[in-house]
């Protein structure tokens, strides 16, 4: 008997058909033999549009206020899952926020990090027989405040209380199978990988892939958790994610990022963009900056990942020379990525053709 924690996305939940798709095959895991705790985030864009109502109310809303709003959307999204799954076995599952399973974080409101997960009550409901159904997202400060993990924290909350079950295996469902070479949605030569170290999964999801969310994989590193993405539509399972030791020096994934924010700063502002912070570079008197964000973004980048990508023999010549027309602002480079930062949208055509000559070589 194995336990499986699974992870299902908001573009998973965004109709009552897929729910309930999803319920059945839960149900049809479970009546093999699994024992499961399914964990949800909120139903399709529910963040998105609280967050614009909120908006609507003030420029400048309360972090603590937002949390308390925004963690209402999983909870609509775990009564949504119970419901389903007790419709074709009754008394089967039972739902629970944050708070009910003693995810505990710090006080960091609207980003917050999970210190530890008690896990007492999905414990017993797995040793009742039932599927407990878990908020996503969300927890409990220490000062006893309701907290949120930032984009993407339903996927931290996954690894996290797969740790806490010493669960066999944790899924990360959503709208595409696996990790791919590129984005699938945008180039058609992009190949699915079958499995990937947490080291490289880390500076995929770092540079902006949005299959894994980078906290989750430092947890599934620090922790021992195996990760497998899957394609909610089906069910299908695609990439591993696990301790992957890689002999030979190859390019395996490439991730273009349009959503980049160049600064200039006299000083280095510690603390300040520590989350956000994608690479830094010393200049003159200050630092050029690049961060992470979700709009305003006034630069981009492009980055591959792989192993000896430093002594690659020519990549990162053939790279600078194929792109320097995109007016490069900074570059940086290590054993596992190259990543060049734009202040010029960098043409498909050119991406395309990087992807096809070194992915895979």
């Amino acid at each position: 008997m194995a336990i499986i924690v699974q992870k299902y996305g908001g573009s998973s939940l965004s109709t009552v058909d897929k729910i309930k798709n999803i319920a059945k095959r839960v149900v049809e895991r479970y009546n093999k033999g699994d024992r499961l705790a399914i964990v949800v985030s909120a139903l399709g864009e529910t963040t998105d549009r609280l967050i614009s109502n909120a908006k609507e109310i003030t420029d400048s809303p309360d972090k603590r206020e937002m949390d308390m709003l925004l963690s209402v959307g999983e909870r609509v999204s775990i009564s949504m899952m119970a419901l389903a799954i007790n419709d074709i076995t009754p008394n089967l599952a039972i739902s629970f926020t944050g708070s009910q399973i003693g995810l505990i974080t710090d006080c960091n409101h609207r980003d917050a990090r999970i210190l530890e997960i008690k896990g007492d009550r999905v414990k017993k409901a797995i040793g009742e027989g039932k599927i407990p159904v878990v908020a996503g997202f969300q927890g409990v400060s220490t000062n006893k405040e309701i907290t949120t993990l930032g984009r993407g924290g339903s996927d931290t909350t996954a690894v996290a209380l797969a740790a806490s079950l010493n669960a066999d295996i944790c899924e990360i469902y959503s709208n595409v199978s696996s990790v791919y070479t590129d984005d699938p949605f945008i180039n058609g030569d992009a190949k699915p990988i079958k499995e990937i170290s947490y080291d490289m999964m880390l500076e995929i999801s770092t540079a902006g892939a949005k299959v894994l969310k980078d906290d989750a994989v430092e947890f599934a590193k620090r922790l021992g958790v195996k990760i497998v993405s899957g394609l909610s539509k089906d069910g299908s399972l695609g990439t591993i994610v696990t301790d992957l030791s890689m002999d030979k020096r190859r390019v395996v994934s490439l991730v273009y990022n349009e959503k980049i924010k160049y600064l200039y700063s006299e000083t280095f502002p510690e603390g300040k963009f520590s989350r956000d912070l994608r690479f830094f570079q010393k200049c003159g008197e200050g630092y050029h900056l690049f961060l992470n964000c979700e709009d305003d973004s006034n630069s981009y980048s492009l980055c591959l990942i792989g192993s000896g990508i430093k002594n690659h023999p020519t990549l990162v010549n053939d790279v600078v020379s194929l792109t320097s027309k995109f007016n490069i602002l900074a570059m940086d480079v290590s054993n596992l990525r190259f990543e060049i930062f734009y202040s010029k949208s960098v043409s498909r055509e050119v991406i395309d053709l990087i992807h096809n000559k070194y992915i895979g070589e």
